[in-house]
């Protein structure tokens, strides 16, 4: 009969029969084999109790590797004094595992065993620690048992949720840590709660309250949160606008923070509720701040390009853009596209044009979109391909293009790139015509008469905004009005109205 060694078993595991080579180990260590012992807990993911109990007497019996092994596992499970003890004998022994872990967690040991001794305060240290040496799990664990004793423990769960640091990305958990933080009075917490509405992430979009939190995080002259209220009070973020008081908050910061030199720029640039003074919005983009800005790049190209505060310099021009392009501004790509299209401070370029149109529309340029949609109908400088040319059109259409809302209704009504659709092809005129878009409204009327008339057949009705009586009315209807039939959506129509290019949602049962 043969007899079972420590060997024997390792074969056995290597030749996939783990449950035989655990037995053996087993039998192994009950008769005291310390190798057995440790096996016994390395040859499982899932140690039971009993593999503990194992790993522990090897560990008490002098086994290096289960030292180590054991001290890992008492580390895990908060026993840092007993971890301590079997780490510092691992060490003592050259082992090179035990030396590391000890060297690097000699910054944090300390605080763990006087934690674990009952100084509860040390709980927020522990968590700091963790973060900065981006050990995320570990933070999120003990920045929870803090956040009684400091507003950033809660702030930095916040964090954690809202990046998915050490924890799955959650923005509603992430608001709900940055709520309790920023109610504590922690200023990065209501200035993150505000970026949080502002941008709807874990809430539906509430710029009140975006106002609101930014507002209570700018109070102490907190300047991320105080150059974030300025740029509230220049675009009418959750409150009026308010462009002297914008100036007022921005101004403090605009000499060291991109954020303010860029808003104030651009405030003087476009003339946003003050005159335009190209002189000012020059000094700002053409500063050494702003050198590396990508949008501020992009507006100090447009002041070479047409002699703003400045003397006009289209090659200039071009070579700022094409530096903003680079650094992935999708204007600044259009315009690069745009200016090589039509040789504008650059030799004319075709293939340069097609290349940039397609860096701008891939990124969400829609006026780059419908330029590159072009360039696919006509093949210039690429192979014809009219269904690409109208997913393009689509896209910039349906980013409110009023020229690619015009161009998409002219493909629908000779189906080109896409099935002939007449009620499309009147939706999307009246689109382009409701912004003035030159011959659209020519273009609708010529073939309206494609489409169904219906009459409506009762006073006091309305064109809805959806199919439902409680939304917003578009416009009223009279009794005998014609409208033209676009959809239907259950029990509704959705038509076309001639009064403003009106498009909306009308009953069924409100039509003859």
């Amino acid at each position: 009969m043969a007899i079972d060694t420590y060997e024997s078993a390792q074969k056995s595991y290597q030749n996939g029969d783990i449950r035989q080579a655990r037995s053996d180990w087993e039998n192994l260590a009950k008769k005291g084999d310390i190798r057995s012992m440790h096996r016994l807990y390395t040859s499982t993911k899932n140690p039971s109790e009993q593999d503990i109990k194992w790993l522990q007497k090897a560990a008490e019996s002098g086994h290096v590797e289960a030292e180590f092994d054991y001290a890992v596992w008492l580390f895990n499970n908060e026993r840092y004094q007993e971890a301590k003890k079997y780490l510092e004998s691992a060490s003592n022994n050259k082992f090179e595992k035990a030396q590391a872990f000890l060297l690097e967690n000699k910054n944090v040991l300390p605080f763990l065993l006087e934690y674990e001794q009952g100084n509860q305060g040390l709980s927020e240290l522990i968590a700091q620690y963790y973060w900065q040496q981006k050990n995320y799990e570990q933070a999120v664990k003990w920045h929870k048992r803090c956040v009684d004793i400091d507003s950033y423990c809660s702030f930095h769960l916040g964090l954690a949720y809202a990046r998915g640091y050490g924890v799955n990305q959650d923005d509603k958990t992430a608001m709900a840590w940055y709520l309790r933080s920023a109610t504590d009075g922690n200023v990065d917490s209501a200035r993150n709660l505000a970026w949080l509405y502002e941008e709807g992430r874990g809430t539906a979009v509430n710029q009140a309250e975006a106002f609101k939190w930014m507002k209570i995080a700018a109070k102490k002259n907190y300047e991320y949160a105080t150059v974030s209220l300025g740029r509230y009070y220049l675009y009418g973020i959750g409150t009026e606008k308010n462009p002297q008081e914008a100036i007022k908050l921005l101004s403090q910061f605009e000499k060291t923070n991109v954020t303010a030199a860029y808003h104030l720029g651009r405030l003087y640039y476009l003339g946003l509720g003050v005159d335009k003074n190209y002189d000012k919005s020059f000094r700002f983009f053409s500063s050494d701040l702003l050198a590396d800005h990508a949008a501020s790049i992009y507006y100090l190209a447009e002041h070479y390009r047409y002699g703003r505060g400045v003397r006009q310099d289209k090659k200039q021009a071009y070579e700022l853009h094409g530096k903003s392009a680079e650094k992935g501004d999708p204007d600044a790509q259009f315009e690069v596209a745009y200016m090589s299209s039509r040789g504008e401070g650059v030799a004319k370029d075709e293939r340069k044009a097609f290349y940039w149109y397609t860096q701008a529309a891939e990124n969400g340029n829609a006026a780059a979109q419908n330029n590159l949609a072009l360039m696919y109908v006509n093949g210039t400088s690429t192979t014809k391909d009219l269904y690409r040319g109208f997913r393009l059109y689509k896209q910039a259409a349906e980013k409110g293009s009023a020229v690619a809302q015009s161009n998409l209704a002219n493909a629908y009504e000779l189906g080109q790139g896409t099935a002939r659709n007449y009620q499309q092809a009147v939706y999307w005129y009246a689109r382009a015509a409701q912004q003035g878009r030159t011959g659209a409204q020519t273009d609708l009327n010529k073939i309206l008469h494609k489409l169904t008339a219906r009459y409506i057949n009762a006073p006091g009705i309305n064109l809805h905004t959806s199919p439902d009586p409680e939304s917003a009315v578009v416009e009223p209807l009279n009794q005998g009005d014609t409208v033209y039939i676009i959809s239907y959506a259950r029990d509704w129509y959705e038509v076309f109205y001639r009064k403003n290019n009106s498009l909306g949602f009308v009953r069924t049962s409100n039509l003859k």
